[in-house]
């Protein structure tokens, strides 16, 4: 069977590179490691956040791993560092220094004031702190 006559042709579209503000950005990834006997159990809540400290620009938190989300909780064993780790949104290129912040509805919310801005934006935090 001979194509048609009327058969379109394929359309072959030339390569474009996708501008830099368009491209996804790397999250801030955020270690926490928590000395032996910190807590039996962790959690964190979803309304955590990046803020930073000269604006009102907040990052949410947008992954986790090694740590449940609130409701429930990660078990830790006794007498052992436990490690987890936290992503967030991107900060704008202006922030320099932030805070990251459990933002909950009770007391002993987790509280990392002052974090200075590092080029990789991947953080090294201890429990506590």
């Amino acid at each position: 069977m001979s194509p048609s006559p009327h058969s379109p042709s394929p359309v072959v579209l030339p390569a474009v590179e996708i501008a830099a503000e368009a491209r996804p950005l790397d999250p801030v990834v955020v270690h926490v490691r928590c000395a032996p006997h910190y807590a039996h159990a962790l959690r964190i809540w979803q309304s955590t956040f990046l803020l930073d400290r000269d604006s009102s620009h907040a990052s949410a938190m947008i992954g986790f791993e090694n740590i449940s989300l609130y409701p429930h909780w990660t078990p830790v064993p006794f007498g052992r560092t436990h490690r987890f780790t936290l992503l967030f949104e991107p900060l704008p290129k202006s922030v320099l220094v932030f805070d990251l912040s459990e933002v909950i509805p009770e007391p002993r919310g987790w509280h990392f004031p002052a974090i200075r801005r590092n080029p990789e934006d991947v953080y090294r935090l201890d429990l506590p702190n």
